[in-house]
């Protein structure tokens, strides 16, 4: 199929909004800053608060269940839905890697997903392992993509319901059919150059992708010089809140299980709930 062809369908695909009901946050960042361990953190605050919590795991890494508290032999077994190739092809219409031989679904039914391929973690927390996006933000529309978008758009719709995905690492964490799904970015970022480089090209494009809400969540905190680097940085970066995660001894000893610290008086879990109080706000 031709880039203009793609792009048309991906125009096709943005006029249908979905089902746009409860909170949804997209966590994204560059590889190894804290992605996993905040978008775990936020799930279970979510869960203990009486919340319906859907935790997706979209990183290539898969870890996000063994941060949730999964028992590890299991967690070791799950495979991305994307994997399914089987589902893939009866919700889109195309098999993965097939090429476009036939005609892609653009709103696939997915209300079946959580039943066959959801992980209950806990009481109101339940776990979707999709995979990665492998052409994030290009336009391109393989079946992958329309239906990890669908699957966003489409599983819950109650306003006190909570979504969290842990994204693709990288510049371009998520694929513009996923992302129209979310309305907060939030961006963790180390308090380095690099890292508060790629902090910047997030937020830029999660503007463009009209997210409502993009934080900067500054992980392994250690003092005023490190939220001075914010403006010495990346002065051109725009940021609702900036939100600080102390460096915590407690996070490193327990890692990657954050079940095991949820409860905690820490430096880390006392920053965690104060970002989670700001979503309400």
């Amino acid at each position: 199929m031709s880039r203009k062809a793609a792009s048309e369908l991906a125009k096709q695909l943005r006029r249908r909004p979905g089902n746009q009901g409860g909170q949804r946050i997209l966590v994204a960042g560059k590889g190894g800053v804290g992605k996993t361990t905040l978008s775990a953190a936020l799930c279970l605050l979510g869960a203990a608060d009486g919340r319906r919590v859907l935790a997706v795991d979209q990183d290539a890494q898969q870890n996000l269940a063994y941060s949730l508290g999964y028992p590890p032999e299991k967690a070791a077994l799950l495979r991305p839905i994307t994997q399914e190739l089987d589902y893939v092809e009866e919700k889109v219409g195309a098999r993965p890697g097939g090429g476009w031989g036939g005609l892609i679904g653009l709103n696939p039914d997915v209300s079946d997903v959580a039943e066959r391929f959801g992980v209950q973690i806990r009481d109101d927390l339940h776990l979707l392992v999709m995979g990665g996006v492998v052409q994030a933000s290009t336009g391109c529309l393989c079946p992958e993509n329309s239906l990890l978008g669908a699957l966003v758009r489409f599983l819950i719709s109650r306003e006190d319901d909570l979504i969290v995905m842990d994204a693709q690492a990288g510049l371009e964490p998520f694929g513009r059919t996923v992302a129209e799904g979310f309305g907060t970015t939030m961006v963790v970022s180390e308090p380095t150059f690099n890292s508060l480089q790629v902090a910047a090209r997030i937020e830029k494009l999660s503007r463009e992708l009209g997210m409502r809400r993009v934080d900067l969540v500054l992980n392994k905190f250690q003092g005023s010089s490190d939220r001075e680097k914010v403006d010495r940085y990346i002065p051109e970066a725009v940021f609702d809140h900036v939100h600080e995660l102390p460096l915590d001894p407690s996070v490193l000893e327990h890692e990657p299980d954050v079940s095991r610290i949820i409860s905690s008086e820490g430096a880390y879990m006392d920053g965690v709930r104060k970002l989670f109080r700001s979503l309400d706000g």
